[in-house]
């Protein structure tokens, strides 16, 4: 043997042990990722259950105040406000363990068109509100989990509806077959969002508008999480002056 070939041999023997050091130390990285992940997950289910039991007591003790002084219309205002500001932190927290929670996906053949349809059905009482039209046919089969998708058509139907136009709201699903997946596009005609905030739109807490449009912020980051749990992608479309298109893929 040569003393090319002894090198080679050398630096070969040198290469595949730092790859080994380094498989070792990403499966490390994985472990405690994966752990951080739990920890956090336990943090915030702990945390959204001690908080929801305070915030029951004070919405208690503020609608008890609200009887005793209903002849009183200050009082009324303010109790109405604590109990707002309750209700608004309910659903918070109810969000926020949600996002937190979502479990690893369970994957099965399902009809978009009846995902489509139980949806609609959560939402039947705001659709009649807005006088909405929602528009969808011939839509495929697709692979995914029932419940979790319907949480994603649930949240980019209700944005749908509370960021509408002047006009009634109209909503259109459209799916088309590629290479590998599905791209669902759920197209309306509300007030758009402009470009600069496409990104953003999907990061925890992030609104683009205040108060007088109801909201915690989440809806579209769960929407992310679940697609991303599916090996999907999420997007949004618009020119900020009219409609939305947010598009998500679903691999087959």
């Amino acid at each position: 043997m040569d003393d090319s070939t002894r090198i080679l041999e050398q630096r070969l023997a040198e290469a595949l042990q730092d790859n080994d050091v380094l498989r070792r130390e990403l499966e490390r990285a994985e472990a405690a990722a994966r752990s951080a992940q739990d920890e956090l997950r336990l943090f915030a289910y702990a945390t959204s259950h001690d908080l929801q039991e305070p915030l029951r007591s004070i919405s208690s003790y503020a609608q008890l105040l609200e009887r005793q002084y209903a002849g009183n219309a200050e009082a009324a205002e303010f109790t109405t406000y604590i109990v707002d500001a309750v209700n608004r932190m309910t659903v918070l927290i109810r969000d926020l363990l949600t996002y937190s929670r979502l479990p690893k996906p369970q994957k099965r053949t399902v009809s978009l068109t009846g995902l489509v349809q139980w949806a609609m059905m959560s939402l039947d009482a705001p659709i009649r509100e807005a006088k909405a039209r929602i528009i969808y046919e011939n839509l495929p089969e697709v692979q995914g989990d029932e419940s979790q998708m319907v949480q994603v058509l649930q949240n980019l139907f209700s944005n749908s509806l509370k960021y509408r136009s002047a006009v009634p709201p109209e909503i259109e699903i459209v799916a088309e077959e590629g290479d590998d997946a599905y791209t669902i596009s759920v197209r309306d005609n509300g007030i758009g969002i402009e470009p600069r905030f496409h990104e953003q739109v999907f990061g925890v807490f992030k609104r683009l508008h205040g108060r007088e449009i109801p909201g915690t912020g989440i809806g579209l980051a769960i929407c992310r999480k679940i697609v991303e749990g599916h090996e999907g992608k999420i997007w949004v479309e618009s020119g900020g002056a009219q409609g939305s298109v947010f598009k998500f893929t679903l691999p087959f």
